[in-house]
């Protein structure tokens, strides 16, 4: 067999070795992650995410949200989940803060790398965004100002039915290095971060703040974090190509 043939085999038998690996449940991992940003301690500006580092790696190839649908906001509560923004930030739109934003500025203000961009939700109140990532991911970065309130993430398959969740309670934030002040309160408060992992990859993802989560006041960035089965299949393609090709030296 020469050695084009060879590859090309090899590739077709990696490829059916990928398909036929065994699937696993869709389910969420929670893990903790440091984050860096240009926060200068000025918790009313712009600040910045520049990279999130967890299990070794650091990485800063982000997907942002590119579109949100509100599929809950109790209009009981004046503002139950409005945009917000540091005092001195850079709004992403020509609105600014709103108290009963739409989908587009709800996705406005997510779709971005701004941390002092964020939904405020108030306490006693409920809401559910439907967000799309714009393509499909795996991980996400959450921040939480205050670390004291809870929110529920849904996984959504293409025809937007839930294939799991994953409720993160208060405790589970840790201190992102970074204080936000924003236009709905008057002094500056400690973000906390908590990421998610997906054994498969989603586009859409819903935002659930319940009545008895305290009003999470949130932001979500997510990325595609390489699928250890597609990298254990390209490292066996590569094996098997450096194998041919001193194969073929040896008889040459």
């Amino acid at each position: 067999m020469n050695f084009n043939n060879f590859l090309k085999v090899s590739a077709g038998a990696i490829g059916v070795l990928v398909l036929s690996l065994p699937s696993q449940a869709m389910a969420f991992t929670g893990f903790s992650f440091q984050t860096a940003t240009d926060y200068n301690n000025n918790p009313k500006a712009d600040i910045l995410l520049q990279s999130v580092t967890h299990d070794s790696k650091t990485r800063s190839n982000f997907s942002l949200v590119t579109g949100a649908s509100i599929i809950e906001n109790d209009h009981s509560t004046l503002g139950p989940s409005s945009t917000d923004l540091g005092d001195g930030a850079t709004s992403p739109n020509a609105i600014g803060a709103n108290e009963l934003p739409t989908g587009q500025e709800v996705a406005d203000f997510l779709g971005n790398l701004n941390l002092n961009n964020i939904i405020d939700t108030e306490e006693f109140s409920r809401s559910v965004f439907e967000l799309d990532f714009g393509k499909k991911v795996n991980t996400f970065y959450l921040f939480e100002r205050g670390l004291n309130s809870a929110l529920t993430v849904e996984a959504l398959d293409a025809s937007g039915a839930v294939l799991n969740n994953f409720r993160i309670s208060q405790d589970l934030w840790a201190k992102a290095g970074y204080k936000l002040d924003t236009t709905e309160i008057g002094f500056a408060q400690n973000v906390g971060s908590y990421g998610l992992k997906l054994d498969s990859a989603v586009r859409k993802v819903r935002i659930i703040s319940d009545y008895a989560d305290n009003g999470p006041d949130y932001k979500i960035v997510a990325a595609q974090v390489p699928e250890p089965g597609s990298m254990a299949a390209l490292g066996l393609l590569a094996g098997a190509a450096l194998w041919a090709k001193r194969r073929k030296q040896a008889i040459a």
